[in-house]
């Protein structure tokens, strides 16, 4: 590399009295001033920047990590790795990476962008950036997600494979590709439960069960027996309004939460939410054979409902729960 565009920050690093953190930012800026004015960067000077902004970024505070932002921003040959851990650390760095990003996109991506063929490629690039993403993403075009869900250089730490991740819940297609994935986070994975295979909601069920023995502490829930006569009741009218109603008040769930548990592909929601609100399993069984017949026919259909109270503990049940609906019970902190 260079010398510094601030050689100031070499006198700074010689200070007596400067701690380890400042040490370390003022480090970090003067490696990214000397990688931007750099006249050439081979493959080894960005593998070894990428390798020290990794390390550093961590101990830096919100304005170094904007001035870093700014610095990196217009750099074409700074690693996405880095951009994508400022992206994450910062919603203000992201927002200038994003500006940088968008002034440099060029007519034949602009091109591209305007047909679903074109977006397709953009889509599987290897240098999938944030924006380019969220340009596509904003088109909700099945085509484009199933191939940015494939894309392995798609990072699942930014916000935008947030978003394909919540729509995937909604469209099974979606959600095999992404289960497809090897680096999907356990909050992905609980998300894309309903979907998931035999073997890998066990697997799901695993890795929760894991992080729920690590939780300082779980909230548990006993149903009194007034409230489990009134989820039979509704079950009786064949109500599953009344039904979610009942659930979204015993968590503490915002009154909006969409559970649709008569939708295909959702029926798993039920017995979930019965086993974390530990209704008997007599109970939950009259629920399931009076509320559809969707739920207890044939034979096999209510075999799958017992078995999923069965094969998941309440606590695990509950997080599940949360991480599917995107909420909290009783506004507590997720162990996802």
């Amino acid at each position: 590399m260079v010398s510094s565009a601030n050689p100031d920050l070499w006198s700074e690093l010689g200070q007596p009295d400067l701690d380890e953190t400042e040490a370390c930012v003022a480090l970090l800026k003067l490696n990214a001033e000397m990688f931007v004015a750099a006249p050439a960067r081979d493959r080894d000077s960005i593998e070894t920047f990428e390798a020290l902004a990794l390390g550093l970024l961590p101990k830096a505070d919100h304005a170094t990590l904007l001035d870093i932002a700014r610095i990196l921003g217009s750099c074409e040959d700074t690693p996405q790795s880095v951009r994508d851990t400022l992206s994450r650390m910062s919603a203000d760095a992201r927002v200038v990476l994003q500006r940088h990003a968008a002034s440099k996109f060029n007519a034949a991506d602009e091109k591209l962008l305007a047909s679903m063929g074109g977006r397709l490629q953009l889509a599987l690039r290897p240098g999938l950036d944030t924006t380019m993403a969220e340009r596509i993403l904003v088109l909700r075009e099945a085509a484009s997600e199933d191939a940015l869900a494939a894309n392995p250089a798609f990072n699942p730490a930014l916000p935008a494979f947030a978003t394909l991740v919540s729509r995937a819940t909604d469209r099974p297609a979606l959600a095999e590709i992404l289960l497809a994935r090897e680096d999907l986070s356990l909050l992905h994975e609980a998300q894309l439960y309903l979907t998931a295979n035999d073997a890998r909601r066990a697997h799901i069920r695993e890795r929760v069960a894991d992080a729920v023995a690590g939780r300082k502490a779980t909230i548990t829930f006993t149903t009194a027996r007034h409230d489990a006569d009134a989820l039979l009741d509704a079950a009786r009218c064949g109500d599953a309004a009344r039904i979610e109603a009942l659930l979204t008040a015993s968590f503490g769930f915002p009154e909006q939460t969409q559970w649709r548990v008569l939708k295909l592909g959702r029926h798993r929601l039920l017995p979930l939410a019965l086993k974390a609100l530990d209704v008997p399993r007599r109970e939950a069984i009259a629920i399931f054979l009076t509320l559809h017949p969707a739920l207890s026919h044939p034979l096999s259909a209510i075999r799958t409902m017992v078995h999923e109270m069965r094969d998941a503990s309440g606590p695990v049940a509950l997080a599940l729960i949360e991480a599917i609906l995107g909420v909290r019970a009783l506004s507590g902190k997720s162990v996802l």
